[in-house]
Order: C-alpha cells, then structure tokens, then sequence
C-alpha cells in the first residue's frame, strides 16, 4: 500500500474550509437582498378620541360533557339456558294456539247448534201454522159443503115443488085443450101434430106456430082451434113455474090417444 503524504491531508481540510466559507458567503448574501429598505414614519392628529368599539361577544365554545356510561350488555346465556328458554316458549304458543283452537271449534259447534234449534224451531212453527191453515181450510170446505148441500137439497125441492106444479098445470091445460077438440068423421091412423104455443102472464095464447102437420089438415085446424078456444089456459101459481110456460110451452096431439104431451 502507498501511504499518503502530508499534503494529501493539507489539501482536503483546506477544501473543506474553502466549501464551508462559500456557503456563509451566499446565506449572507441572501439575507442582505431580502431586508427591506425602512419606510417613512405617518402620523395623524385628532381633535377627539372616537367612539369605542362595541366589545365583541365572544362565543360560548360548548363543553363536551363526559361520555354517559352505557348500559352493561346482558350477560349472554349459556347455550344450554337459551335452547331450554326457547323450547320453554314454543311450548307454551302451542298450549296457547290449542287453547285458543279448542276455544274456537267450541264456539263454531255452539253456534251450529243454536242454528239447528232455531231451524227446528222455525220447522215447527211451519208445520203448526200448516196444520192450523189445513184446519181452517177443511172447516171452510166443510162449511161450504154443508152450504152446497143445503142450497142443493133447497133447489131439490124447489125443483120438486116446480116440477108437481108444472105437471098440474099440464094435466089441466090437457083436460082444457081435450075437452074442446072434434075429431073429423074422415080421420084415418093416429097422427101427430106439434104445435109452439106462446102465452101471456095471464095464460091468454099470444101466438100458435105448427112444429110439424100430422097430415090431415082438418086435424090440425081443429087442433089449433081448440087451443085458442081453451084460452087463457090454466098456469101453474108458483111465478117461476108459470114464466117456464111462458116461455114457450110444446103441445104434441094424437087422436086416438086421451092425452096431450106438453114439454
């Protein structure tokens, strides 16, 4: 190895120095160019002093309180305690919902039977107003009934009665008409002749019209002139009788016969 010389070491403080110096040498200079040059001093007089100022309301900066402790945390249960718990709880919502089940099918099956009994009650009363109805309408037939057959048997007998009167008055208008008729000499048979006979109140004949000839016409004339000559003939005296007859009254004669046929 070369060792260094003395002026190897002289060198390199003097460089060192030299560096050194430079820098002072520039801080200086900066400083010097930076310092401003000292402006003039103004001053201004016043007659009085100015108003002071309102003093300044200074703002209340709020204290921040200290932290409010928060509640301690529930302990958290054992594993064990929790399932126990919650089973504990299950059990009891199922108790509950079959009570409340029970207590509903309950209710449903009291109201379905206040609904049967009411419609009992309603087919009861039905069947009593049915059979009341039924009563009434078999005493209202009865009643009408009885009436019909009351009214049947009244007009009976006063068909009866009508009937007796009106084969009375046929008898006499019969022996009436008979007791005039004259039988012609030439007169052969026994025929018919039909006469329509219309009467008055009274019985008086109004008009004869000839149903049908019995062939011999002095017959007939002498039929027809026996029925005007009994004129007015006899009527029954019940009034109904007698408008029958009025009505038109049918004479049917045969010669050889000792009858008139009156319809």
């Amino acid at each position: 190895m070369t060792r260094a010389g003395p002026l190897q070491h002289v060198s390199a403080g003097g460089m060192s120095l030299l560096a050194h110096g430079l820098l002072l040498f520039l801080l200086f200079i900066g400083v010097s160019w930076q310092t401003l040059t000292p402006r003039p001093v103004e001053a201004e007089l016043w007659s009085a002093l100015p108003d002071a100022p309102a003093p300044r309301q200074v703002a209340t900066i709020p204290v921040p309180q200290p932290p409010v402790a928060s509640a301690p945390e529930p302990a958290v249960a054992k594993p064990d305690i929790a399932l126990e718990r919650a089973a504990k709880k299950r059990h009891e919502q199922e108790a509950q919902h079959r009570e409340a089940t029970r207590l509903a099918q309950e209710q449903s099956a009291a109201q379905a039977e206040q609904t049967r009994l009411e419609q009992l009650r309603r087919a009861k009363e039905r069947r009593r107003l049915e059979q009341e109805l039924a009563s009434q309408a078999r005493d209202e037939l009865d009643s009408e009934d009885s009436q019909l057959r009351g009214a049947l048997q009244k007009q009976q007998a006063q068909a009866g009665r009508k009937a007796g009167l009106i084969r009375e008055a046929q008898e006499r208008i019969r022996s009436r008409i008979q007791s005039y008729v004259v039988l012609p000499r030439n007169l052969v048979g026994n025929p018919e002749a039909v006469y329509l006979v219309m009467l008055l109140p009274n019985g008086e004949v109004l008009r004869i019209v000839q149903q049908r000839s019995s062939g011999l016409v002095s017959y007939d004339q002498e039929v027809e002139r026996a029925i005007r000559k009994a004129s007015p003939l006899p009527l029954p005296s019940d009034h109904d009788a007698a408008v029958a007859f009025r009505e038109g009254l049918i004479l049917k004669f045969r010669p050889r016969e000792d009858t008139v046929a009156v319809d």
